[in-house]
């Protein structure tokens, strides 16, 4: 419903912001006008706001307006005088122009001075982020799946109109994802559904990836209008803005700037300080309006950190976290708008990108693959096939087989970069292509290289290229980094590779190998040559395997880069570690005999409170944020009953921990404060019938070996709990 006072409070706003002299109400000579302006000593504005569009009451105002208009002619002063209505204009304009009076909608009057349609108009035609359409770079134009976002501060769940309306109320808002998580398209549909509303402000959709180097508030606002053709909105609403009427969507504050692979912790953390001063400035001037600002999950070493480099106070912004993939119902719902698909796939990844290329194949394509994968990986490596076949039919000169090998060959291209993210030169995708196929890329090659899939624009002002999903790009890695273990592969043995294979790249590089030890000595021999980053690599795959225990057998990496060192679970023998950087270390109930680790660097650990708690094995090293993420430790602060945090606690411990399978004594350790035996009785009696967990024969005696194919069903019955609507959640009534 139109707030009557906060229109006309607006209105009066945006009237001297364009005049630069106050407005308000006013009575002149005897006559009392809504607003008043006094532009010049010889020249005033007189304005009259109304709620209704019928021709008696303009008529009414202009008795008002030409009393006034006497008077003050007067006394020597020249009144202009506007009439704007909340209603239709059209059979006013007439009568008014006839007495000299301008009538205005209350839209056409915060278009012309403020340019709120105008600026909504031409910013919906362009792109918002990394929401990109993977086939033109244009902008994504996929029907929207209603995806929900959480709330870090109560759990909470909220959607697209949530977060506009909770903007639109002046509220600071923070949405945190990992790439292709749908950040990006997240702003584009809170700023489509802003646009449209009846507050006569404009919402302002930043790019924060074009705004490097830009260091204080206004430049970033006159860049970002200049870039859109609107440099003449910029005095106006950068008065606006600091009026606190402007809302503002901030898209990617860990785009900004580059981040180093390694470097000391502390020089990181000034660094990525320094990058968002301008985005600091922004919030801190323009406060009093609404902001929803997104970046990447993990960029600060901890919460505390990001609040204080974007300028936000704990309790003053609410921080919600994107899922980093689909539900199996939004899934269904993105699939049957943007596709002619049925059934969704049981292989099928849930990452929005790799959706978005899915959705984009022929039915008889998608029903094949899904079909015929046997799990995760061939899944992908089958989907990779499938896409590259795909450009094989837009460009029949292509050989998919050499488009497949160029796109493996740049997965390995982008580790060699110091800076992420990892920009590929169009001469470095051409040397790609000349260095699989032995031809130099021409004509019809060479437009297809400029659309490699996977692959996107790092910006405006050059040809440069990136990869776009940080699971795709992982799963290249990982299928690139298998045929150079089973080729024993010499020639990236003196590459300077600085990215790791990352967490899925792990994963498909564990379940190709089956000679560890070969493994190994390859790893080393690169390693010998100045490629460390292989070894790096081999021990974070072995570790994705469901081992409960592995011996490296003496093996060493030394100044390398892990994102994720998953440790949990498991007992590790005969590693060492020194001189290298890790994103994040998880020690959760993780057992070490013989191994060092040394002079390391990391963001985060998870596992162990502070550095006194780190094993012995450990020497030297610094993290920047330590994690109690003692899991039971963690649920017994749950508001829930025993039995639920028993349940929770359960499947913890089977599905997200690290190890092959767990022992009956192994459920109970750590849970022993709210420890439910009938609950953790019938849990495992309903899993053990429905093929949820099987019984297998340890060393010890008895252990309980969790099915991976049931992952997504426990991961929705922790996040959601009792709105996961699962009959497993009933077993803790």
């Amino acid at each position: 419903m139109l707030d009557w006072s906060k229109l006309e409070d607006d209105v009066r706003t945006i009237a001297q912001t364009h005049w630069n002299a106050p407005c308000s109400p006013r009575t002149i000579h005897g006559v009392r006008c809504d607003g008043v302006i006094e532009v010049k000593r010889d020249h005033w504005i007189a304005i009259e706001i109304s709620k209704s569009d019928t021709l008696e009451k303009l008529r009414t105002d202009l008795a008002k307006f030409g009393a006034i208009r006497l008077a003050q002619m007067a006394v020597g002063i020249y009144t202009e005088c506007l009439f704007i209505t909340a209603g239709e204009t059209s059979s006013l304009k007439d009568t008014g122009r006839a007495n000299n009076v301008e009538v205005m909608s209350v839209a056409e009057f915060a278009g012309r001075f403020i340019g709120k349609g105008e600026y909504a108009h031409i910013r919906r035609t362009q792109k918002f982020g990394s929401a990109v359409d993977p086939d033109t770079g244009g902008k994504d134009n996929a029907s929207f799946a209603d995806v929900h976002y959480i709330s870090s501060d109560n759990g909470n769940e909220l959607n697209i109109s949530n977060i506009a309306e909770n903007v639109a109320n002046r509220k600071k808002m923070i949405l945190i994802g990992e790439f292709g998580s749908g950040k990006s398209r997240c702003v584009q549909e809170v700023f489509l559904t802003l646009s449209n509303d009846e507050d006569m402000f404009p919402t302002i959709a930043i790019n924060l990836r074009d705004c490097w180097g830009l260091q204080s508030f206004d430049l970033i606002l006159r860049s970002h209008l200049e870039s859109l053709g609107l440099s003449k909105l910029a005095d106006n609403l950068i008065k606006l803005s600091l009026a606190g009427k402007v809302r503002f969507l901030l898209d990617g504050f860990d785009e900004i700037g580059s981040q180093s692979w390694t470097g000391e912790i502390e020089r990181l953390k000034d660094l990525r300080r320094r990058s968002l001063k301008g985005v600091f400035d922004l919030i801190a001037k323009c406060g009093g309006g609404g902001l929803l600002i997104t970046g990447r999950e993990h960029y600060f070493s901890s919460n505390e950190e990001m609040l204080d480099c974007l300028g936000l106070a704990d309790g003053q912004v609410e921080i919600i976290e994107c899922r980093d993939e689909f539900s199996d119902s939004e899934l269904q719902h993105y699939l049957s708008a943007n596709s002619i698909m049925v059934d969704v796939p049981s292989w099928m990844p849930r990452k929005p990108l790799i959706c978005q290329l899915f959705s984009k194949l022929p039915t008889n394509e998608l029903t094949s693959i899904s079909d015929d994968a046997v799990d995760e990986v061939d899944f992908f490596e089958k989907f990779l096939d499938a896409i590259c076949a795909r450009e094989r039919r837009i460009h029949p000169s292509i050989d998919d087989k050499i488009l497949k090998a160029v796109l493996l060959k740049l997965a390995d291209t982008s580790r060699e970069k110091k800076m992420l993210p990892e920009e590929i030169t169009p001469e470095e995708i051409n040397k790609a292509f000349f260095e699989v196929s032995g031809l130099t890329p021409l004509d019809e090659s060479a437009i297809m290289l400029q659309r490699l899939p996977y692959l996107g624009r790092t910006g405006s002002e050059n040809a440069n290229r990136t990869f776009i999903d940080e699971y795709a790009k992982s799963g290249l890695r990982g299928l690139s980094l298998c045929n150079h273990i089973y080729m024993a592969d010499k020639a990236i043995s003196s590459s300077a590779w600085r990215g790791a294979v990352g967490e899925f790249g792990a994963r498909v590089v564990s379940s190709r190998v089956t000679n560890w030890g070969e493994a190994q000595k390859y790893g080393q021999y690169c390693a010998n040559y100045g490629n460390s980053q292989v070894a790096a690599d081999i021990v974070i795959s072995r570790l994705s395997g469901d081992y409960s225990e592995i011996d490296y057998s003496g093996f060493r990496v030394d100044g390398a880069h892990f994102d994720l060192m998953d440790f949990s679970g498991t007992r590790i023998l005969n590693l060492n570690i020194s001189s290298c950087s890790a994103s994040e270390v998880n020690l959760t109930e993780a057992k070490f005999d013989n191994c060092n680790f040394k002079d390391m660097i990391g963001q985060r650990i998870l596992g162990v409170g502070s550095v006194a708690r780190l094993p012995d094995c450990f020497e030297g090293c610094d993290f920047t944020n330590f994690d109690q993420a003692d899991n039971t430790a963690r649920i017994s602060e749950l508001p829930l009953t025993n039995a639920q945090k028993t349940l929770l606690s359960l499947i913890k411990k089977l599905f997200f921990q690290r190890g092959r399978g767990r022992k009956q004594e192994g459920l109970l350790r750590g849970a022993e404060d709210y420890w439910d035996k009938k609950t953790a009785t019938s849990f495992l009696g309903y899993a053990l019938k429905n093929g949820i967990v099987i019984e297998a024969k340890g060393d010890e005696g008895k252990i309980y070996v969790p099915q991976r194919r049931h992952m997504r069903r426990m991961a929705d019955i922790m996040e959601r709990m009792a709105g996961c609507g699962d009959v497993i959640w009933t077993l803790a009534d």
